[in-house]
């Protein structure tokens, strides 16, 4: 290394590297808030006079626009593509082991998880996570359907997270899962 054109070269890298790794840290200019904004904000001090059956039912009969519109859409779809129409506005599995319709606070949902086992692994169905729901506040009220059948060959459920004050569904969503054969 006799050339001081790379002697000077690799001191320069070198001390540019040091520097990129120790620089000065970036703060952000922006100021933390201790108010979160919500899509949907919290609203377990109103009162909703609909029950979870009543609204069961007017989901089933399409009696608010939302579901109207939902619909609509559903039926300009492709014949193959309409399969998904009773988790989109949910019904209740005709041959299910156990339906649940409850109205609750949405941090309440995760408690309601049934855990399923296929011999191997054991499964909490539905899943819901509040955390991933950060639009929805945890004290928001909610109508909760759940409709599963568990056998020793498979297990079967659905599930909807429908908002009590604007009908929209928040969460939802169905599931297949085959049990492992006993040996």
């Amino acid at each position: 290394m006799k050339n001081p054109f790379l002697i000077s070269l690799y001191t320069f890298l070198f001390s540019f590297s040091l520097s990129m790794l120790l620089g000065n840290p970036v703060y952000s200019q922006t100021t933390p808030s201790d108010k979160i904004e919500y899509l949907y904000p919290a609203n377990k001090e109103k009162v909703f006079d609909e029950t979870v059956d009543e609204f069961y039912q007017a989901l089933r009969d399409l009696k608010y626009p939302v579901h109207q519109e939902l619909y609509q859409r559903y039926k300009k779809k492709p014949k193959q593509q309409q399969k998904h129409l009773d988790t989109a506005l949910f019904k209740e599995m005709p041959d299910a082991s156990i339906n649940i319709r409850e109205k609750l606070l949405i941090n309440e949902v995760e408690g309601l998880n049934y855990i399923t086992s296929d011999e191997n692994i054991l499964r909490p169905y539905p899943d819901i996570d509040i955390n991933y729901h950060q639009t929805v506040s945890p004290d928001r009220q909610v109508y909760f359907f759940y409709s599963f059948k568990d056998t020793e060959k498979e297990f079967r459920g659905r599930y909807a997270v429908y908002d009590v004050e604007t009908k929209e569904m928040v969460a939802g969503g169905g599931t297949y899962m085959p049990k492992s054969p006993t040996y």
